[in-house]
């Protein structure tokens, strides 16, 4: 998923091998640190924060940052370098944080500028433009939603959620009407918007999750359980689990994890075995229906 080449069953299989369990990869603050890469997340939205790193970047030293997608014209922000902590492995290095602007959904191409002259870029391949958060809540509903989905390089659809105020244990179910993509428990896997892994589909546990195949108007539909956060929050409220500025570390030295916002990629096909294009998804209609646990 952090590379074009790089398809999202083989992320899966690989990381899979070495999850202890299901656990690990889907509660608490017990994950395995976001790879080293020169963006992070490798998947918006608009107004949320992505860092570039490299070790050309001066501490304090502000940066011109643009923003090109193939077709469209160079969109500009500006940045300033800070040194601190990386969530990758602990080290200190110079981070550039920047928001992203607003830019149409799929691959884009990001170059960073010091006094008109180019210092680094990644590549479009690397890094994907995701339509806005959908909010969802922990209370009986189903939802209706006009959308189009950001597709990467690669073919991987990202689809992000905001489940703030998600605190009961909760199913979510989802299906795209008018987008009848297929794909199975291996092609999903679930990031936060540091770049954390959350959580990928495991078949030995079989309330996690269900799959139901779709036809030629609507997509499979995924079933995910969200286990209770309620005690997850309370513990994040207590003085050691304060966390900085940036949102990265605790006070107690230990990493935060962000909960709230999550990105879905599915790696799927249609029924002739053809993949979505890279860039932004026909118009379809997303369903979402909440269940909350009844006690």
């Amino acid at each position: 998923m952090h590379k074009a080449s790089t398809t999202l069953a083989v992320v899966a299989a690989c990381l899979a091998a070495t999850l202890p369990s299901i656990g690990w990869a889907g509660c608490g603050c017990d994950k395995p640190a976001p790879p080293r890469a020169a963006i992070r997340p490798f998947v918006a939205a608009p107004t949320q924060t992505v860092t570039l790193f490299n070790s050309a970047l001066a501490d304090g030293a502000s940066y011109d940052v643009a923003f090109e997608q193939q077709g469209g014209p160079l969109v500009w922000t500006r940045a300033r370098a800070e040194r601190r902590k990386d969530i990758a492995d602990g080290e200190m290095r110079e981070h550039l944080p920047v928001t992203l602007p607003d830019l149409a959904l799929g691959p884009c191409r990001v170059s960073v500028w010091r006094d008109g002259a180019p210092v680094f870029d990644v590549a479009a391949e690397d890094f994907t433009v995701a339509a806005r958060p959908i909010a969802l809540r922990d209370v009986p509903e189903t939802t209706s939603n006009d959308y189009r989905a950001a597709v990467g390089a690669d073919g991987t659809v990202y689809i992000p959620v905001d489940v703030t105020s998600v605190s009961g244990a909760t199913r979510f179910s989802g299906t795209a009407l008018g987008l009848p993509l297929e794909y199975q428990a291996q092609n999903v896997a679930m990031y936060n918007d540091q770049g954390y892994l959350m959580q990928l589909l495991d078949p030995t546990s079989p309330r996690l999750f269900d799959l139901k195949g779709g036809d030629l108007d609507h997509s499979t539909t995924l079933s995910y359980w969200r286990h209770e956060f309620a005690t997850y929050k309370e513990q994040e409220a207590g003085e050691a689990h304060q966390h900085d500025a940036a949102g990265e570390w605790h006070a107690d030295g230990t990493r935060h994890v962000d909960h709230d916002h999550i990105v879905v990629a599915l790696r799927g096909a249609f029924a002739d075995g053809t993949t979505p294009r890279p860039g932004a998804t026909e118009p379809f209609k997303l369903v979402i229906t909440s269940e909350p646990e009844q006690h």
